[in-house]
């Protein structure tokens, strides 16, 4: 049903969206502008396809450093006014079934998978327009920064810059899931930029009044919600049947309404920030090279005699959410598939 470019101009016809959730697009491009560097550039099909990806990425952000969750048409070079966040006088407390693809998105990390994907192009490609795009993204985070006494961030933001409805169990409110993505990326947008930014510092301004605020925000086990209340920063949960409630007995299990606190290593982070001086903030890791071993060559080998003759690997298990009665006994798991590719690729770069 999806217009792919590799498939030609007939198939226009065919949808033809962009989709930044989950880290879909961004982590195939990652993979691409890496790949294209390791083959040092010359490989044609790779490289055009990654430059084509990234200028197509520049061209989805908005004016105000935001991107859509997804899209299908770039948005207009005006649009997305540089507006501080804000909490609207009135909000819906039902779900308007509204469309929000085109909403400046944070849930999920969208935006600082983003972010991260466009320091990556300007590290390897060295282009100045990929790191603005970067900047422009950290600067929409402090734009959408709340203001007191609720100095977070929401999971979604509609055109006036008001937190805004998504799915049916993403109500407007505070976030203490994505916020702490924010922190991390602000403070990576620092580390990645002080060496040649004397503006990096504002990415820091922001942190230490959220810290203050998530902190006071935590339930009585530690952990934070999901969702708070705007104007009254109550914990918010909903039911099993998408009712907004105040009570966390009915939740729906698809989905985490209360999530970790990483505070402590948020804070912990910044305070070494603040403490290394700004040529030492950033060093690119070092390519990870395995060392040749008989047990490397023994688990590769066992790998290769794992494959089924379509060269899968099959092993015992279920469909979760296809009932008990599913006669499924055996599947290819994507975990597992992944882990195996690592270590082959693993054996490969110890014996070139």
């Amino acid at each position: 049903k999806y217009a792919y470019r590799v498939d030609g101009p007939e198939n226009r016809k065919r949808r033809n969206t962009t989709t930044f959730d989950d880290d879909k697009s961004q982590s195939a491009i990652r993979f691409l502008l890496q790949l294209d560097k390791e083959l040092q550039f010359q490989d044609p099909a790779v490289h055009e396809s990654v430059t084509y990806a990234l200028e197509a990425t520049v061209k989805a952000q908005y004016r105000n450093g935001a991107w859509p969750q997804r899209y299908s048409e770039f948005p207009d070079p005006t649009d997305g006014p540089a507006v501080k966040a804000s909490i609207p006088a009135q909000w819906s407390r039902t779900y308007p079934g509204s469309q929000y693809a085109g909403y400046y998105t944070l849930n999920d990390n969208t935006m600082s998978d983003l972010i991260v994907t466009m320091l990556d192009a300007w590290e390897v490609y060295g282009q100045q327009r990929y790191l603005d795009a970067a900047l422009r993204g950290g600067e929409f985070f402090l734009l959408a920064q709340l203001p007191e006494p609720q100095p977070g961030w929401s999971q979604q933001y509609d055109r006036e810059m008001h937190p805004a409805w998504a799915r049916k169990f993403e109500p407007p409110a505070i976030t203490g899931s994505e916020s702490q993505g924010v922190m991390r990326t602000l403070m990576l947008l620092y580390r990645r930029t002080a060496g040649v930014s004397h503006t990096a510092d504002r990415f820091l301004e922001p942190l230490p009044r959220a810290l203050a605020y998530y902190r006071r925000s935590r339930l009585d086990d530690g952990r934070l919600a999901r969702f708070y209340e705007l104007g009254t920063n109550r914990p918010l949960f909903l039911t099993k049947d998408y009712q907004l409630t105040y009570s966390s007995d009915d939740m729906p299990t698809h989905y985490a309404f209360i999530v970790s606190s990483r505070l402590d290593s948020i804070e912990s982070e910044l305070t070494k920030l603040r403490d290394t001086s700004r040529d030492q903030l950033w060093k690119p890791h070092p390519t990870r090279a395995a060392k040749p071993s008989k047990q490397l060559d023994q688990r590769v080998q066992q790998l290769l005699d794992d494959l089924d003759s379509r060269g899968a690997w099959v092993e015992a298990g279920r469909l979760r959410y296809h009932g008990d009665d599913d006669p499924t006994r055996e599947v290819i798991r994507s975990d597992s598939f992944v882990k195996n590719l690592l270590l082959l690729a693993d054996w490969l770069a110890a014996n070139p």
